[in-house]
């Protein structure tokens, strides 16, 4: 029992000391030009590789760095803010399912010993790869049975 709990306590103290000072870091960035420079960056590359709109751009970012727990926030109000369609709600939801913290994860990971490349990288590829797939199932479902598609009539 000694040992579970000294192992416990070891793990949340190398949990809290990488999630705080990341937590601090984004509420001090967020707002700032070079913070906006970035979100136009990912902004141009999810758009282009993954079919997301510019508006997902900052929720998608802060999701993918930082996680669901702290992102969620930035999602929900963006996605009110920006009146987000289904598809671009969907697509940034597969796509943080599967990569969200990436950061925080990676870091937390590496320091028991994974290899960085599969912690971020095949996660990575993986999410994108999963991402586009199901954006292109979904367009296509949607052209074949949704709104104005041709089956059933």
């Amino acid at each position: 029992m000694r040992e579970f709990l000294s192992g416990s306590f070891s793990l949340l103290f190398r949990v809290f000391v990488i999630v705080v000072p990341i937590m601090v870091f984004l509420e001090l960035f967020e707002g700032t030009r070079p913070f906006r420079a970035i979100v136009r960056g990912w902004s141009r590359l999810i758009g282009r590789w993954l079919g997301m709109d510019a508006e997902t751009a900052a929720p998608t970012l802060v999701g993918f760095l930082f996680g669901l727990a702290y992102g969620g926030a930035v999602i929900v109000r963006d996605t009110r803010r920006h009146k987000l369609g289904r598809r671009q709600v969907f697509l940034m939801s597969v796509f943080l399912s599967m990569v969200h913290a990436i950061v925080e994860d990676s870091l937390i990971f590496i320091s028991l010993g994974a290899g960085a490349f599969w912690v971020v990288v095949y996660r990575t590829g993986w999410a994108a790869l999963v991402t586009v797939i199901l954006g292109a199932v979904g367009t296509a479902a949607v052209r074949r049975w949704g709104p104005g598609g041709t089956a059933g009539h």
